[in-house]
């Protein structure tokens, strides 16, 4: 008997920006896949300019923080009565809200993009699984943090030798190498993760 649920469902997770144009373009690139693509606007207000990084990470802190994973994952939850599977996709601060989110049994899989804040979290075991993409030239020891999590159960783990934020096009540290063998990386763990 054919399930009711048939489709794929792809949750993506800003940074401090918010929905940019380079979060577009990746929701769009889900979507060309086949996807349906849900992009909640967490900031709730439209996008800060990369100029405005230091204004956009105080605005995030303040006014949302990483305790949003909460209603991330009820979203997740809700999303579940209707696909057959639902993956994350969270870049910077949205990978550290999608690292919260791997508790979370209802969730296919989870991709986690230089999610620099997941040091603070070190402590949560994916009980889903899990592809971490870090850059290894960041604001912190990403070795140190790749070491303390490359144990953990259904965890995968990836070092680009790239900077923070490196599948940004519009950003300074854009690496269209690394960005390029990220994005497959990507696209084999989602496939991997439906079959």
């Amino acid at each position: 008997m054919k399930s009711e649920k048939s489709k794929q469902a792809i949750v993506v997770l800003h940074e401090i920006y918010g929905v940019n144009q380079f979060i577009i373009e990746q929701c769009e690139k889900f979507i060309e896949a086949g996807y349906d693509v849900f992009c909640p606007n967490m900031i709730d207000r439209s996008s800060f300019s990369y100029e405005e990084s230091i204004e956009a990470y105080n605005f995030f802190m303040e006014n949302v923080g990483f305790e949003v994973y909460k209603e991330i994952s009820s979203f997740i939850n809700q999303l579940n009565n209707k696909y057959d599977n639902v993956f994350i996709v969270g870049f910077s601060v949205g990978a550290t809200i999608a690292w919260r989110c791997c508790e979370n049994l209802l969730c296919s899989g989870i991709v986690a993009c230089y999610g620099s804040r997941i040091r603070d979290y070190i402590d949560i075991n994916p009980i889903c699984p899990m592809l971490l993409l870090f850059a290894k030239e960041d604001s912190f020891d990403v070795h140190t943090l790749v070491c303390q999590l490359q144990d953990k159960q259904y965890l995968s783990i990836i070092e680009f030798d790239a900077e923070h934020g490196f599948l940004d096009s519009y950003s300074r540290n854009y690496n269209n190498k690394a960005s390029k063998c990220a994005e497959e990386a990507i696209r084999c763990f989602i496939r991997e993760c439906m079959k």
